[in-house]
Formats: structure tokens, sequence, C-alpha cells
């Protein structure tokens, strides 16, 4: 059940903790409360207002950044696919998806307050469900309740989607714009050799200047990021393309080394990139 579903609702942290770069195959459905925080995902920024909804595909790289001084709170779910699509297809709602495939990641903003409370109720219901219920997920009637739940999200998602206040024109500091430009260049050019002075050369910015601001605005250092492209290709390769070997998936997605490609997998993610292939295929 925990990789079919699962909330969260009104986390909150504040302080040191990281949020790394990462991708999944669920959907997602983000709800920010309050706080400071930057929302990266691919080569997007969004500066989170409280209220604002994000919806993504999940595969793409992403993660938060917020400040360290101030309350970051929270709602998400994680869903898959999968789990709903046979209720969906018995209801002849195929579109219910439609705005995780076609919008793929996409921020919502100027929902009412209505709006906003309903998709927040499911959401809690749905913890205290699961909660409540945890050594008897899989009795029909819980798991059926728990998609009546998801269902409910799912319409008001699609229905927030086909308003015109749904892509807002938000203006972007020059800064932001700038961040963007890098995060681009490198989703591009990770799989070849890739160096702080490429990137300044390309986008005319000072190396200095370029390091700082991304930092400052991403969390994480210009070359990190290279590095979290790299691995996300490679996870994603290893587990759709199983017929391709271990040092095919890790040249072609930009590490040089395929002892250092190792060391670096294991320590990011806990396991070999053997281990990594052999669960993905089992699952």
């Amino acid at each position: 059940m925990k990789d079919w579903l699962r909330p969260n609702y009104r986390m909150k942290s504040i302080g040191e903790q990281e949020f790394a770069f990462h991708s999944h195959t669920q959907f997602e459905i983000y709800f920010f409360h309050q706080g400071d925080c930057k929302y990266l995902i691919h080569h997007s920024i969004y500066e989170l207002h409280p209220g604002d909804i994000i919806i993504m595909d999940g595969l793409t790289a992403h993660r938060a950044n917020p400040s360290k001084f101030d309350l970051y709170e929270r709602s998400v779910v994680h869903f898959s696919a999968d789990w709903i699509q046979p209720v969906i297809e018995e209801l002849r709602m195929p579109e219910l998806l439609s705005p995780f495939k076609e919008m793929s990641n996409c921020l919502l903003r100027g929902q009412d307050d209505g709006e906003r409370e309903l998709i927040l109720q499911s959401i809690k219901s749905m913890v205290q469900l699961m909660n409540e219920e945890y050594s008897f997920l899989l009795r029909p009637e819980v798991e059926a309740e728990l998609k009546i739940l998801l269902l409910t999200i799912l319409m008001q998602i699609y229905k927030l989607s086909k308003k015109e206040n749904h892509q807002l024109a938000m203006p972007k500091s020059e800064k932001v714009l700038h961040v963007e430009n890098i995060a681009q260049f490198i989703q591009v050019h990770f799989r070849n050799s890739i160096s702080l002075e490429d990137i300044s050369t390309e986008l005319n910015l000072s190396k200095f200047y370029l390091s700082r601001i991304f930092k400052e605005v991403t969390g994480t250092t210009v070359m990190d990021y290279v590095m979290t492209c790299r691995l996300n290709q490679v996870k994603f390769d290893l587990e759709m393309s199983p017929q391709r070997t271990l040092i095919e998936i890790a040249t072609e997605s930009g590490f040089e080394s395929q002892a250092h490609f190792s060391r670096f997998f294991k320590k990011r993610v806990g396991m070999t990139p053997s281990e990594y292939r052999r669960k993905k295929l089992k699952s």
C-alpha cells in the first residue's frame, strides 16, 4: 500500500534539513502551506505562496529549497496511477489523470478557500484512515475508501487545471532567470564532460557569480546538480533498459570512471547499481 498511496498532512520542519533532488514513478500532489520556499523541477524554479499546489509526474527530478530560518509546512500525496486506474476506467473519466500526463509539472494558484479545504480535508482523512487501519489495509472497504478520497482530490485538481488562471504569469528576478538558464544548460549537456568554465562561457557569467547564485537559489552546488542529473538518468535506465550493461548506462549518462560511478551510486542510493536494478525489476 505504501507504494500505491503515500499521503502526508501538514508536515513541518525548520533548520538545516536537506531536501535532495529526487524522482519516483508515482504521481505527486504537493500543497504548500507556509514558509519561504523555492521549488525546483527540472530547470524551472517556483517561488511559492501559501496555498500553491504543484502537480508532478514524479519522474522529473525535483526538490524543495526552504529557508532554514522559517517554518516550512506542506502536505504531499504520492500515488500510483496503476492503483487508481481501474476505478477511473470504470467511471469513464480518463481525464482525471490528464493534468499529470499533459501538464506534468505545473503550479496551480488562485483557487478559493473552498477548493483548497476540500483537497486538504481529503488528504487529512487519508492519513487518519491509514493510521487507524494500518494493520487492516488489505480489507477491501479500507482500500475503497482511500480510492474515493483520492478520486475527490483528482476531480478537484482536474477542475482547477481547467481554469484560465492555472498558469499565472509570475515575474521572476534576474537572478532566478540566470539560475534557470544554468539548470537548463546542465540538463542538455550533463551526459558530456562539463565544467564551470563551460557554463560560464556559454552563459556569459563569471564562475564565481554563477556558483554563488545557483547555490543561493537551489540550495545545491552547480557540480552536485550535474551529478544528480547523471544519477537520475542512470536510475531511469537501470529500470527501463534491463538489457543494457551497467558500463554502457554509466558511460552514456556522463560518468567517466566506472569505479567512481559505483562509489557515488552506493553513497547516494544506499545500494549498488546491480542491487538497485534487481530490486526494481522484482517490483
